[in-house]
């Protein structure tokens, strides 16, 4: 019910502004389908396209990565012959996968920095929905892309206290990861606004409701409402909500965050953000990027610093485990 309102309503706002850019159209209308057709239990696994480019699933098959076009050209590979051949390669692609997360889950368990960050941070159920890029240690189950999530804050503390944030704001959280690692290691976050594109802020409705149950309040109990607030009291609270309700948030933020997904959106949209951060009175900006970029799809981060007056910090620090993830540009108020 509520991915086809999402889907529905987003039809009748500004998609100029308020839907998936060029970066991101294919991605999402693709992600719909594989949604509809196997649901999102697994989305963090093999066996669909659904969180590919913001979630940590790994891709085995490619069709699962196609829109309709491309799975009506891929259904000539359940021809008997030309299947025999796929399945081959299938089961080729899954060994070398496998070898894959094999020598990762090795790497992170014995690695410093990571057994740093589990003894400093709490990590709780992180590998719900079909994990499969994980380690094990001292017999406890831990996703790889949180250890990074825990990285990146970790460094973020170097400029930010986070132990005195009370509300926070992300753009393009994932599949809302970011934020369950961060109300589980700072319990004075109490007031969440968490906005992302249809379908991904279904996938992180759906993700933060399974750890915080009733506290996540999601588009459809939002929708009618005048004015989008937080409650006035202590109580956990993450409100979800797809890009067209900004124009109806009233709240104040103590910190907004955003990883990578700025790059990834035509100007004008970001110009349109920053009007809203700077009516909400934003107190810090945290903002990160990666190195490697493409110009054909995406654009320099170093001139995200460009829609904040150059008020921004830029530092370049290396990824958790040297030699194994990119560096990663670092954009902070001071």
């Amino acid at each position: 019910m509520l991915l086809n309102e999402l889907i529905q309503e987003e039809k009748k706002n500004n998609r100029k502004l308020y839907s998936s850019g060029p970066y991101w159209k294919n991605k999402n209308s693709r992600a719909i389908l594989e949604i509809k057709k196997k649901g999102i239990d697994d989305f963090r696994g093999l066996s669909a396209g659904i969180g590919s480019s913001y979630s940590d699933n790994l891709i085995l098959d490619i069709r699962n990565e196609y829109n309709l076009k491309g799975r009506i050209v891929g259904k000539l590979f359940s021809l008997p012959f030309l299947k025999k051949i796929f399945d081959t390669q299938l089961r080729v692609t899954k060994n070398h996968i496998e070898s894959f997360l094999n020598t990762q889950s090795i790497v992170f368990k014995n690695d410093k920095k990571v057994i740093d960050l589990l003894n400093k941070y709490k990590f709780e159920n992180t590998t719900e929905f079909g994990c499969i890029q994980k380690f094990n240690f001292m017999s406890r189950e831990y996703s790889t892309h949180y250890m990074v999530m825990a990285d990146r804050i970790e460094n973020l503390s170097n400029f930010f206290n986070f132990k005195s944030i009370k509300s926070f704001f992300e753009i393009g959280g994932g599949f809302g990861a970011n934020i369950h690692f961060l109300v589980t290691n700072f319990p004075n976050i109490k007031k969440i606004l968490y906005l992302d594109t249809v379908p991904n802020i279904y996938i992180g409705t759906e993700y933060l409701r399974k750890h915080f149950k009733n506290k996540v309040k999601d588009y459809i109990s939002l929708k009618n409402l005048d004015k989008i607030e937080f409650s006035n009291n202590d109580d956990l609270e993450i409100l979800c909500i797809p890009p067209w309700e900004i124009e109806k948030v009233n709240v104040d933020i103590d910190h907004f965050h955003n990883a990578a997904s700025f790059v990834e959106m035509p100007k004008e949209v970001i110009n349109n953000y920053c009007k809203y951060i700077k009516k909400f009175n934003t107190k810090e900006i945290s903002l990160i990027s990666y190195e490697n970029f493409n110009l054909k799809t995406t654009f320099d981060p170093e001139s995200l610093n460009d829609f904040f007056d150059q008020r921004l910090k830029i530092s370049w620090i290396d990824g958790l485990i040297k030699h194994y993830n990119k560096k990663s540009i670092y954009l902070t108020s001071v």
